[in-house]
């Protein structure tokens, strides 16, 4: 995909699938009728939910391995003003469905790399991130952030990444900030 070839209607009708345990990645592919149902991310992310987790959610611990994370763009993201991303699971207040909305270029670089969102299961055996560009996508090792706080953690991967991103094109790495979706202390 790549940002190559048309996305009818919004959609790739592409998800990555992540398990942070494994660190295997795929690509779950979802038939547009489904995306146009439950449009955007929030209504996609309660779909996904109930299909995966929905006979056991009671059983579900909401911070285990067994819950997931959903990153979801809808079909605006990456038209103006559309770049806004869902992130949606189980809580652990209230046992129910929660989902946030954040803005940014994430979604749009999502978008571009040919993705509607990704699915994340798992934990991983220690501190990682997850590395999407185009159809190369790896679950790469976050050991020497871990402990910083999160505006060290953007400067330094920031940095990292655009020292990769030169290497190939070593304009990009100058002129373009990798895009990354992050969060500060949880917990």
């Amino acid at each position: 995909m790549g940002g190559v070839g048309l996305m009818p209607y919004g959609w790739w009708g592409r998800l990555l699938e992540v398990d942070l345990s494994t660190k295997d990645v795929k690509v779950v592919k979802i038939d547009r009728s489904v995306m146009r149902k439950y449009i955007g991310g929030r209504g996609l992310a309660v779909k996904i939910l109930w299909d995966r987790l929905g006979q056991k959610w009671e059983e579900i611990d909401p911070l285990g391995p067994d819950n997931i994370l959903l990153i979801l763009t809808g079909p605006l993201t990456g038209y103006y003003p559309g770049g806004r991303v869902c992130v949606s699971g189980k809580s652990p207040q209230s046992n129910g469905v929660v989902g946030s909305t954040v803005g940014g270029e994430f979604g749009v670089e999502l978008k571009c790399a040919g993705y509607d969102g990704i699915i994340v299961s798992g934990v991983a055996e220690k501190p990682a991130y997850l590395w999407i560009k185009d159809e190369e996508v790896e679950v790469k090792d976050a050991s020497h952030i871990w402990g910083q706080g999160a505006r060290e953690t953007l400067r330094t991967l920031t940095k990292e990444l655009r020292e990769e991103m030169s290497q190939e094109r070593p304009l990009r790495g100058i002129c373009k900030a990798p895009s990354i979706l992050y969060i500060g202390p949880a917990g």
